[in-house]
């Protein structure tokens, strides 16, 4: 039987998915990058319709490579290289190849990230030829196709030169006949790749001359003007109002602040430029402890509460920062968070659009003027610090 699989042939998920069935012995085709909404309604690709309606690369992957007696191993890595490795290889490689503002302090950390969970790989790889067992899995071949990005884009010689074991089980890896069938010969990075802005205009400058001048529209004969209650009819949207713009400006330039949190060294430069202008008057700084931490599972779940969160309140950031940390291990952790906003009331109820998060914190607003609310500002800013006796794990910036 032949199944079907919708996805994109150059993504690296569709890739795992295609190799697992070469693993397998199965024979699946690729039939569109759009799976049928009628038997994939949330959309996730890659998609699979065969003996059963799967999505998502792992359990596509899982299904068709079949059952092995050391399951339980291979899915340990495939939730390592799914719920850790990725966002940090996708987190330091995708800003360096896309035409994006690039922030570098959170390309740094990512960098960090990747670089860390690459060295404790590489102890790991001194002594074994592939993750789990004496052949390759499923487990090598997710790990190596998330992997992949990083190989290509940003691990040049250097690197390559400091995970040496890493290096060597990748290359082995993607040179495996059911793996090179599908990724054909991998290109290692000659260099970092970086964002060009000098590039970027110029090719936008040439698109637009090589671009179709529009033809003139013909004069046409004005229509009718509609009838007074016509007219009147016909809803107009609202444009809705900045909830921020009746308030005192005040003298606190967030953007500046924003932009020496971004470019210069926090602990030297960026804090005291934030004490040295913050308008107490105007502006408010709050605190947030997440009311439901025994929910709380794997590191990266609860990351993504937080990511989900930041974009739900994308409108807020002209008049917002903050500094969100999760704190402690798997299934033992809390989430917590300094913010900083206009006005000395809660921003969210200020707006419909942002309330689908606020609820599940409790929010306290601190007195700027309290020594222990400076000390405790500035750890959540630095990310280091005693933190009240609990353990940093992750923090990620509203900026």
């Amino acid at each position: 039987m032949t199944g079907k699989l919708y996805g994109n042939k150059d993504n690296f998920r569709t890739q795992k998915v295609l190799i697992a069935a070469k693993l397998g012995n199965k024979t699946v085709a690729l039939s569109g990058e759009t799976a049928p909404a009628d038997k994939f309604p949330l959309g996730v690709t890659p998609a699979y319709e065969g003996d059963a309606l799967l999505f998502g690369a792992e359990s596509i992957a899982l299904h068709l490579a079949g059952t092995p007696n050391n399951l339980p191993e291979i899915v340990q890595w495939l939730q390592f290289a799914e719920g850790y490795l990725l966002p940090a290889v996708l987190g330091y490689v995708l800003p360096s190849v896309s035409a994006a503002n690039l922030d570098k302090k959170v390309l740094e950390q990512y960098k960090n990230e990747l670089f860390a969970q690459l060295t404790t790989l590489n102890n790991i790889l001194v002594s074994r030829t592939f993750l789990v067992g004496e052949r390759l899995s499923l487990a090598d071949v997710s790990v190596a196709l998330d992997l992949l990005p990083a190989f290509q884009h940003v691990l040049d010689a250097s690197a390559r030169s400091t995970f040496v074991n890493v290096t060597r089980w990748f290359r082995t890896v993607v040179n495996q006949p059911a793996v090179h069938s599908v990724l054909g010969d991998v290109t290692l990075a000659t260099s970092v790749a970086q964002f060009n802005q000098a590039t970027f205009k110029d090719l936008s400058a040439k698109l637009q001359k090589a671009a179709p001048k529009a033809e003139k529209p013909k004069a046409a004969k004005p229509a009718a003007a509609a009838p007074a209650d016509e007219e009147d009819d016909i809803p107009k949207e609202k444009e809705s109002k900045d909830p921020f713009a009746d308030m005192p400006k005040g003298t606190f330039n967030l953007d500046n602040f924003k932009r020496s949190y971004s470019n210069e060294d926090t602990a030297t430069k960026a804090i005291p430029h934030f004490w040295e202008n913050f308008d107490k008057e105007n502006w408010s700084i709050w605190k947030c402890e997440y009311k439901y931490p025994e929910d709380l599972t794997l590191g990266f779940m609860s990351c993504n509460l937080i990511a989900g969160m930041y974009q739900r309140l994308e409108k807020l950031k002209k008049n917002a920062f903050a500094s969100m940390i999760l704190f402690g291990t798997d299934n033992n952790s809390t989430i917590s968070g300094i913010w900083v906003w206009k006005g000395d009331k809660l921003a969210f109820e200020l707006s419909s659009d942002w309330q689908v998060d606020y609820e599940s914190y409790s929010w306290t607003k601190l007195d700027a003027n309290n020594a222990d609310v400076v000390k405790e500002v500035n750890e959540y800013f630095m990310w280091e610090g005693d933190f009240g006796g609990k353990k940093f794990n992750q923090g990620k910036i509203f900026k």
